[in-house]
């Protein structure tokens, strides 16, 4: 059944009642914060909540969204269409996707579990296990499709840190910015997010963690700024 949630400026993104955007998507799509008229390329981008988040603040150039799953990407052009965004939906595998310009920016939330972590749910384990489209399969085909300097920004889980980096540098990428978030201050960190420079220089940054909630237990500022949307 297909839904509906509210951006901050007000646009209206359509989505699967089965299948919300995570809390994981909006985080990327701060962390990138696209500004401006580039070209973007969004890799397993379901129905574009990265995409359409920026596009909802300050993003205004073009972007293609790259899914194996066309119901999604209806949901995609739907979104786009009725709002006047200039996007581009492909169905196709990210591991093979080659288009004939590259693009300033990718961005993917992929899927994080490796073929020992499959899930018994057929529908969990198509979006969440990887099936194929391990790191190198995905910053392969990023770097193909990315401009000289251009950035790649993901979202992955902290364990698999180690392995993500030796998988960028070994395509072309190297990690300029990291930022971990967790649900408070006192847990270990959920999820990391990564920014990375095709041919770039050997310098890391590590931001200040993002946390979900305060000590306090209600949602911090910044997480209120980043998810205000208001499901329809």
């Amino acid at each position: 059944m297909t839904d509906s949630y509210l951006l901050h400026n007000g646009t209206k993104v359509y989505t699967d009642s089965d299948e919300r955007p995570p809390l994981a998507s909006f985080l990327l799509a701060y962390f990138a914060s696209v500004k401006g008229s580039r070209r973007v390329l969004e890799l397993c981008s379901g129905s574009g909540a990265v995409t359409f988040w920026n596009l909802d603040r300050d993003f205004s150039g073009s972007a293609v969204l790259v899914d194996l799953r066309n119901g999604q990407l209806e949901l995609a052009a739907r979104t786009a269409s009725e709002n006047g965004f200039n996007v581009r939906t492909v169905l196709c595998d990210a591991a093979s996707f080659r288009d004939p310009e590259r693009f300033d920016v990718v961005i993917c939330n992929p899927p994080f579990f490796n073929e020992q972590d499959k899930s018994a749910d057929p529908g969990r384990n198509a979006v969440r296990h990887e099936n194929g489209l391990d790191p190198d399969a995905l910053f392969s085909s990023a770097a193909v499709n990315i401009k000289h300097r251009g950035h790649l920004y993901i979202c992955h889980l902290p364990d698999r840190l180690p392995d993500i980096f030796e998988s960028l540098r070994r395509n072309g990428f190297e990690p300029k910015t990291v930022r971990f978030c967790r649900h408070s201050a006192e847990r270990l960190p959920f999820l990391v997010l990564i920014d990375s420079i095709y041919k770039g220089g050997k310098k890391l940054t590590v931001m200040p963690d993002l946390c979900v909630f305060g000590s306090d237990g209600k949602y911090t500022e910044e997480l209120m700024d980043i998810c205000e949307e208001d499901y329809a």
